[in-house]
């Protein structure tokens, strides 16, 4: 499910909660006043104590959204340059037809965990999700591409992770426009479309990332391809990167 959409869901629900809760101790707190206090003054003491209360935990969550999409932010530099990663699992619909709903669910499940991590422990920020699709952003080529290259391996030491998973990882890094914690712009189709020219198990970054990591220790950078990608013009060169 999309980031957006999910936090539009847990708002909705929150608020719900919050607002029985409050509704309930609203009450029991007019029966308690009006034992002291008859009348409308009761009401109103009542509203005044639990009405603050009743914004807390939306505000908490919007303070946490709000953070979210700062560190986001962070990682893109003043003339709005970004390192991007996409990934997703090489026949997926396949494998899912294959190991059934239930089964498929438990291991999308412990494969984001395992993207999160390893994203979050190379300074990355998940930007969104779609499906078994991850798109991160990071403050530099080599944090993106060794993230990118350690994933493989994460991957294959989770013990939930009980069946083989082809994941296909795009790295590219250029100029992007920020808006409300996501990314847009053409350097993010271009990410795209490296990550789908990848193979299974294989990362595939750009021509801009491995300019920039030619002196890079722990990287190595197979033989160039060259790609036309879907409403890019041009041939775009990539390379496949391994870790040393």
């Amino acid at each position: 499910m999309d980031q957006g959409v999910l936090l539009l869901v847990v708002t909705s629900v929150l608020v719900v909660v919050v607002l029985a809760w409050a509704t309930r101790e609203t009450v029991g707190v007019v029966r308690r006043r009006r034992r002291r206090r008859p009348g409308g003054k009761a009401l109103v003491g009542a509203a005044a104590e639990f009405v603050p209360l009743l914004f807390q935990p939306v505000a908490a969550l919007v303070k946490h959204i709000g953070r979210n999409r700062r560190s986001i932010e962070s990682l893109v530099g003043a003339d709005g340059t970004v390192s991007l990663m996409f990934s997703d699992i090489e026949g997926s619909t396949e494998l899912n037809q294959r190991l059934g709903d239930d089964e498929w669910v438990r291991v999308i499940r412990a494969h984001d965990g395992v993207v999160d991590r390893t994203i979050r422990r190379h300074g990355g920020q998940v930007v969104k999700t779609q499906g078994d699709g991850f798109m991160a952003a990071f403050a530099t080529p080599a944090s993106a591409v060794g993230a990118a290259v350690s994933l493989g391996a994460d991957l294959r030491d989770c013990e939930a992770v009980d069946v083989p998973l082809a994941v296909r990882v795009g790295v590219h890094t250029g100029q992007v426009v920020t808006e409300k914690g996501d990314l847009f712009g053409t350097n993010v189709a271009m990410t795209a479309r490296i990550a789908a020219a990848a193979r299974g198990n294989e990362v595939l970054v750009s021509d801009a990332v491995r300019s920039q990591l030619l002196d890079a220790q722990g990287f190595k950078f197979d033989r160039r391809r060259a790609h036309r990608f879907k409403g890019l013009p041009g041939r775009h060169r990539t390379y496949a990167v391994t870790a040393t």
